[in-house]
């Protein structure tokens, strides 16, 4: 009686190991309930396709967006970016007179106005996560002043100590942003060594994509209908570079100095891309492609 009790026992120890992880997954795919919107708060008055991606057209004009991304979950909403803000007139001032025509945007609607609008409490946000904190990532963080505003500690000191074009410092320096420091784990996920499984359910996990800027953060959101994306920030510029294995062309390194590390960056895009060759079923989203993001739902409207 007591080897056949034991062997229940080991039985039973096999067949909870066995089923496991199809029981966690079902358990993350349940309580997900993740969904999400961009928000457009502006758009580029218009560039060349070859000033935005290595071998791009000089035949083709892009406009590129610049937007934040609504993200509802269960525990708590958030937004990835702050797009473009109210107080972007006073802060482009920074700018130099050829910076400000290379960076010139238009048809300016603030996330903030178009939530107000919408009867969205700013209260609803349980935090902001910026994938990296550049002037038209950072411009409407101090619209949203008391909402926690999550970043890495390395990308926080960069900003801090950055200057225009990159950053603009009266973006971020009220004393009313509650900043937090986010630090990513050392647990591998989907080929990237460091994530953040946001709401410990799987829904939205953050990656260390660093290269463009100190800290820039990638974001998973697995949907509960099985649609992944992976929003990638300003990587690269445009949908073209990941599918090409492309950077931003080689004179923007020396021009502007858009990448903090452009070597690196060139590395995580090469990462990407065969990351997309592998995985056709994750959409990759560059925050300013407005091609890519066409087929995205727009506020108000949400994903399914």
């Amino acid at each position: 009686m007591k080897s056949l009790s034991s062997l229940s026992n080991y039985l039973s120890i096999f067949f909870l190991a066995a089923y496991f992880p199809f029981i966690q997954a079902e358990t993350l795919n349940t309580n997900s309930g993740i969904s999400f919107s961009v928000i457009q708060t502006a758009e580029s008055s218009g560039t060349l396709e070859a000033l935005i991606v290595d071998e791009g057209s000089f035949f083709n004009v892009r406009k590129l967006v610049h937007n934040a991304i609504l993200v509802k979950h269960p525990k708590g909403d958030f937004l990835w970016d702050s797009g473009i803000g109210r107080e972007i007139e006073d802060q482009m001032a920074d700018f130099s007179f050829i910076e400000k025509q290379l960076f010139s945007i238009e048809n300016i609607k603030p996330a903030r106005d178009q939530l107000d609008d919408a009867g969205y409490s700013a209260d609803e946000l349980k935090f902001i996560i910026p994938s990296h904190m550049h002037w038209d990532h950072a411009s409407g963080l101090e619209d949203f002043n008391g909402v926690p505003v999550l970043v890495q500690e390395n990308s926080l000191k960069e900003a801090m100590a950055g200057k225009p074009p990159g950053f603009i410092a009266s973006q971020y320096d009220s004393p009313e942003i509650n900043w937090q420091t986010l630090t990513l784990n050392d647990i591998n996920y989907e080929g990237f060594d460091k994530s953040l499984d946001i709401f410990a359910d799987g829904s939205s996990v953050l990656v260390d994509l660093s290269g463009h800027t100190h800290g820039h953060l990638g974001l998973f959101l697995n949907l509960k209908n099985g649609k992944r994306y992976l929003f990638i920030g300003d990587t690269t510029w445009a949908v073209l570079g990941v599918e090409k294995n492309k950077s931003r062309p080689g004179f923007l390194k020396w021009f502007l100095n858009v990448d903090t590390d452009y070597n690196k960056n060139a590395q995580v895009i090469d990462q990407l891309h065969k990351f997309q060759k592998g995985n056709s079923n994750v959409v990759i989203v560059p925050a300013h492609d407005e091609l890519q993001q066409e087929n995205l739902p727009h506020f108000p409207n949400f994903s399914q």
